[in-house]
């Protein structure tokens, strides 16, 4: 009878651990299931995040070549103003040598009566004025 109750509490004792064991085995599983779920849920982040980068450096290229062409433009159009500003400047003062008022040198270039008298001393042309 004594042996009969070691066994009973031993497989009694067995029992509750093979249960506990298997609860705990249940947890577990549990657990590493909620953690797939975060590293599955991480992962797509990092896809969107990443893919996410990827459209900002192409923007941000695109930006850059914008103003790389409107810099281009700008420096261009720059040039084209100072080569027709060195060219009527030329054209003044050679119209002046020949002999043109001040006021009329003004009016036909388009440039500040000081410009033009100082066109007219640089030519060593006296200015004269039409009234």
């Amino acid at each position: 009878m004594f042996s009969s109750l070691i066994e009973i509490l031993i497989i009694s004792g067995t029992l509750i651990v093979s249960a506990a064991i298997a609860f705990y085995i249940v947890k577990l599983n549990r657990k590493i299931t909620h953690l797939h779920q975060s590293v599955n849920r991480l992962e797509n982040e990092m896809r969107a995040i990443n893919s996410g980068h990827l459209g900002m450096g192409r923007e941000i290229q695109r930006v850059v070549q914008n103003m790389a062409n409107v810099e281009n433009r700008y420096f261009d159009k720059q040039q084209e103003q100072h080569q027709t500003s060195s060219r009527s400047f030329e054209q003044a003062g050679l119209l002046l040598s020949r002999g043109a008022s001040i006021d009329e040198v003004v009016e036909a270039f388009d440039i500040s009566p000081a410009e033009a008298e100082l066109l007219a001393i640089m030519r060593n042309s006296a200015p004269t004025h039409s009234h």
